[in-house]
């Protein structure tokens, strides 16, 4: 066999539940479903234009069905998928976490949502920067976000978080009918 210099990750896993200022991170769990449904019927106006699948979420049930293929991806470390709480209340302010890994080339790439209403408190800020710097602590040396390019809030995050604007893809994502251009960034761990 050719050796061509790669060194594979091991696998990991991350932590189940990750405590910041303004935001408790827990691991996707079905005790979340009916609550994450609502979050999402409740911000489903909002949330459409960007997440392609909230048609398809009707139901608690559809959400139960898209936790179970979490968890299952979760125990044998191919994604890692949390809900996110406010720290002082308890309440479900979002959901994603990190959808992508690649252990042969050390990346990881996030996906991300709010309710509606828990936009602009920084969230989102601290669950980027929490999950960045553990998948660090794991060895992986590039985490990537994409958005949509009409997404300014998304990408906004990506900047403040210090992620590299790498280009646009174009006609990336087909949505609705149309092809949509995505937005590259990228932070490549200096840690190492």
């Amino acid at each position: 066999m050719l050796d061509l210099g790669l060194k594979e990750l091991n696998k990991f896993s991350l932590p189940e539940e990750i405590t910041g200022q303004k935001v408790i991170i827990k691991r996707r769990v079905h005790q979340y479903d009916e609550e994450l449904f609502n979050l999402i019927d409740h911000s489903r106006d909002f949330l459409r234009e960007f997440l392609f699948w909230i048609d398809d979420t009707q139901s608690s049930d559809n959400v139960k069905n898209v936790t179970d293929i979490f968890n299952q991806n979760w125990d044998e470390q191919k994604s890692f998928e949390y809900v996110f709480l406010d720290s002082q209340t308890g309440k479900m302010v979002g959901a994603g976490g990190i959808h992508t890994i690649s252990y042969m080339h050390h990346w990881a790439e996030f996906g991300y949502y709010l309710d509606k209403d828990a936009v602009g408190h920084g969230y989102i800020t601290e669950v980027v920067n929490l999950l960045t710097n553990a998948l660090f602590e794991k060895g992986i040396h590039r985490v990537v976000i994409e958005c949509d390019k009409q997404n300014t809030a998304s990408a906004n995050v990506a900047k403040r978080c210090g992620f590299e604007y790498e280009g646009c893809q174009k006609q990336a994502r087909l949505a609705y009918g149309e092809y949509r251009d995505e937005l590259l960034y990228a932070k490549i761990n200096q840690q190492k």
